[in-house]
């Protein structure tokens, strides 16, 4: 198990290698879609505020497009096993991903005119990430550039780009 002062750029390096991969053989990237297991592994326990930022915080910062979230069946073994689930996608996970994707929408309407999806101008600045302020104001996004989604391009995604069939 890595220490906790890796996750992030396990999680980081991880996500670089799928996006180097993404770009090969093809003009535009395929999105890159970031897995995250609801539970430690070998506790079973859900996972903390902290494990959110260092897993779904960190693909959102980096630009990835979505994030699949996964599970066993123990999630929901028993009546009281489903209860704990239903409390943590309540209480924890829930407001988080809400936050995050607010977030990561806003920055891409204020900063890529929603042509676009935000990621970290330098990945390796750990402390750049894609959330909403505890009282629900948009956070600064200066350490941030755009990813234009095909279609689009400039460093605001503001210039349609023709694609070969419109260039002809």
């Amino acid at each position: 198990m890595l220490p906790p002062a890796h996750h992030q750029a396990f999680v980081r390096h991880r996500l670089e290698e799928a996006f180097r991969v993404a770009l090969v053989g093809h003009r535009h990237p395929l999105p890159v879609l970031a897995y995250v297991r609801l539970t430690h592994r070998r506790s079973g326990r859900f996972l903390s505020q902290g494990d959110l930022v260092q897993t779904i915080g960190v693909s959102a910062a980096l630009g990835a497009a979505g994030v699949v979230l996964w599970g066993d069946l123990s999630l929901s073994s028993s009546e009281e096993e489903c209860w704990h689930l239903h409390d943590y996608l309540v209480d924890t996970l829930g407001p988080y991903v809400i936050n995050v994707t607010r977030a990561a929408m806003a920055c891409s309407h204020q900063r890529c005119h929603g042509h676009g999806r935000c990621a970290r101008r330098d990945p390796g600045q750990m402390e750049a990430f894609l959330h909403l302020w505890p009282d629900g104001s948009l956070g600064d996004w200066k350490s941030f550039s755009c990813h234009c989604y095909c279609g689009w391009a400039g460093p605001t995604c503001q210039e349609p780009r023709l694609g070969p069939k419109e260039a002809i």
